[in-house]
């Protein structure tokens, strides 16, 4: 997603000398980047109308059990048809959802969430029993989220009343309302026995229904009439068709098929932007491009072979032949330029076979050979990537024996499984939130295994910290850390692209914490014929 950089957006809401934080429903903290605007977008969003997707994500796998949401697809089902505390609005601003205000206090250790009038698509009231039930469901050691980490923090959930929400933290978290964004922190119908009913679509209350899902190949939103903001949901049904393979999926498009395409393919993006009735759109954000290791795992539990393979790539000839050029060079930490406390006195990583045969010296090896698991499910040119990375690393002594993984079962099968594997992250739009779901020791999603002591340390009180200029520094430092001993080698940052019919339009800003408006154009979209 690509767009300008403003690295002075403020902290949620104001601190006083109490510690007192406040916010409520339009104001918050602005994502750090500002917003994607496209002139002569800004006119009056036009009601009903059908609307068809092409979605490179989805698997047969795939579950409406909020806990299991992890692609493209089940992101955009999950802010299609649930509601959650609070969003990331088109402005790249914290919005309130369910949620009308919040209070921090006791710095940032107390949050009280006040709750607006809603309904779940049974007709029933939302209320803070459903918060609570909905919240524990991530909580616990019997969870089998993929959120735990996300809500590890959080030490007890009261209600005060129907409501009103109470979180304790453990430690103090100045950007908790932003946690409580997480796709998959949805408000579902608490059940008698306080856990919650999520098969039911009258359990959910988001701005559209789910009225039919087949997993892997297609699903059907329609308008739900009771959510709360008449503002929200435009289009009175959508069809998401899943199509994989990038060419099938831009020829869908351009036949008319369907009237939007995530993720085009590059090698073709320039002949994509000349068709007629076509427009194509990208932004930069959080996103990057990578390879990760497995940091307890040999050869990779050597951190000298971890930089031997981050100086084994060449990133310029990465970026042209992956993307392009349409997107930036990363430095193997996930915090892009596109985050608020991005620091860019980092020393960039370069292709350096002298220093990378140096550090194979040092790990007491002249010669390596690894496995890499790569497939475009990871992104469109992951193979072409892998086979670059082969190239760069044969004058170092390392042999690369690529492994062109099925594209319909990379992401149960081989991401979280294996050692050494391609890899694309959206990021998430806070530091917090990104290091605390990849990063952090234990975390469902630790795909490189990492565990460093001083970076948990900092990661409890980076949280916690009130002062901007503080946190500036200890998010600085781990960066750091995870640029000079993790098991991520991020060589590029993409632009998220996405094309539609000329007949889609949208507001003049653009959400940018994943792509096709943080994949809530569902709910903010509409057709004009």
């Amino acid at each position: 997603m690509h767009a300008s950089d403003n690295k002075d957006a403020g902290i949620i809401g104001s601190i006083n000398r109490r510690g007192l934080i406040k916010t409520a429903g339009a104001f918050g903290l602005a994502l750090a980047a500002g917003s994607f605007s496209l002139a002569g977008k800004a006119k009056a969003a036009v009601k009903g109308g059908n609307m068809k997707v092409g979605c490179s994500f989805g698997q047969t796998t795939d579950s409406v059990e909020p806990g299991t949401y992890a692609h493209g697809f089940s992101i955009m089902l999950s802010y299609t048809c649930h509601a959650k505390l609070t969003v990331v609005g088109s402005d790249n601003k914290l919005q309130g959802d369910i949620a009308e205000s919040w209070e921090g206090s006791d710095q940032a250790r107390k949050w009280v969430f006040k709750l607006r009038s809603a309904q779940f698509h049974d007709g029933s009231a939302v209320t803070a029993k459903d918060v609570i039930a909905s919240i524990n469901h991530h909580r616990g050691d019997k969870t089998t989220s993929n959120s735990k980490s996300v809500v590890a923090n959080v030490k007890n959930i009261t209600a005060d009343g129907d409501k009103t929400v109470v979180f304790d933290l453990e430690t103090g978290d100045a950007d908790f309302p932003y946690i409580l964004t997480d796709y998959q922190l949805a408000i579902c119908k608490a059940k008698d026995d306080g856990t919650i009913d999520w098969q039911n679509d009258g359990s959910r209350a988001g701005p559209y229904q789910l009225a039919e899902f087949e997993p892997g190949v297609r699903a059907l939103f329609k308008k739900a009439d009771n959510y709360w903001n008449p503002d929200v949901g435009h289009l009175a049904s959508a069809e998401v068709l899943i199509i994989t393979d990038a060419t099938a999926r831009q020829n869908a498009l351009l036949t008319g098929d369907v009237d939007i395409i995530d993720r085009p393919e590059i090698r073709t993006l320039a002949m994509l932007q000349g068709a007629p009735g076509v427009k194509v759109e990208e932004m930069a954000g959080f996103r990057f491009h990578g390879f990760t290791m497995f940091c307890d795992t040999p050869p990779f539990d050597n951190n000298d072979v971890r930089m031997a393979l981050k100086y084994g790539i060449d990133r310029e000839a990465a970026l042209n032949v992956a993307l392009a050029g349409h997107g930036k060079i990363g430095n193997d930490h996930p915090i892009t330029p596109a985050y608020r406390f991005y620091d860019p006195e980092i020393p960039q990583i370069t292709y350096d076979p002298d220093r990378a045969a140096h550090h194979l010296k040092k790990a007491g090896l002249t010669s390596l050979n690894v496995d890499l698991s790569a497939s475009s499910a990871a992104y469109a040119s992951a193979v072409d990537c892998s086979l670059l990375y082969q190239s760069n690393l044969k004058p170092i002594g390392i042999n690369l024996n690529i492994i062109n993984e099925p594209a319909d079962s990379y992401w149960s099968n081989v991401w979280l499984k294996k050692p050494f594997i391609a890899t694309d992250w959206g990021g998430r739009p806070t530091e917090d939130l990104m290091f605390s779901v990849a990063f952090k020791s234990g975390a469902a999603w630790n795909d490189t295994h990492f565990n460093n002591p001083r970076f948990e340390s900092l990661l409890l009180s980076a949280r916690a910290e009130l002062d901007e200029a503080k946190r500036r520094e200890m998010y600085g430092e781990m960066q750091r850390i995870v640029h000079d001993e993790g098991g991520l080698i991020a060589p590029i940052l993409p632009n998220n692209i996405w094309a539609y019919r000329s007949r889609v339009k949208h507001a003049e800003s653009i959400s940018k914490a994943w792509e096709l408006d943080g994949w809530q154009f569902i709910s903010r979209w509409w057709i004009e014929d």
